[in-house]
């Protein structure tokens, strides 16, 4: 194997590699509501879409809109597993697609909830670190623990 070859094969790796280490501290950070922490994950520039719950546009709007202001008040515990990820890389750009199960408890009816859906992400490495660029969640259920997806798979959220 040609030495050039062998060393875009390792950078491959090295980049899947760095990428899901990169969700699964995004995971993490959520469920352990460390926001200054996660604010360090994204672009400037990063947008979201996280289905019924609302898009955001830039990194500031994602972390204080969403997370301080959102999850950090509705969700009083969450534990996100990833798995299954499909991730290309080109040059300094690369894209994802996670599935992602997660429980969580909202309040303020302490309502337990099983949700799963598909993380589609977008990065960019900036200053050799991968960020986060875009990230959407695309649902496939948000139940009641005690109903289940198969009989509610889109729960209304009580306000």
């Amino acid at each position: 194997m040609k030495t050039d070859v062998l060393q875009a094969t390792i950078q491959k790796l090295n980049d899947v590699n760095d990428l899901k280490q990169l969700k699964a501290r995004y995971c993490h950070l959520v469920d352990s509501k460390d926001w200054d922490e996660l604010e360090t994950l994204w672009t400037e520039d990063a947008i979201c879409d996280y289905g019924f719950f609302g898009a955001f546009n830039g990194r500031e709007d994602i972390i204080n809109g969403f997370f301080r202001g959102l999850v950090a008040n509705a969700s009083s515990f969450s534990a996100h597993m990833i798995h299954n990820p499909i991730i290309e890389v080109d040059g300094d750009s690369a894209s994802a697609c996670w599935y992602v199960t997660a429980h969580t408890t909202l309040q303020p009816h302490n309502q337990a909830i099983w949700m799963m859906g598909l993380y589609h992400d977008r990065y960019k490495r900036i200053d050799g670190k991968w960020k986060i660029s875009s990230l959407k969640v695309d649902f496939k259920y948000f139940s009641p623990f005690e109903e289940g997806w198969a009989k509610t798979p889109i729960w209304e959220i009580p306000s």
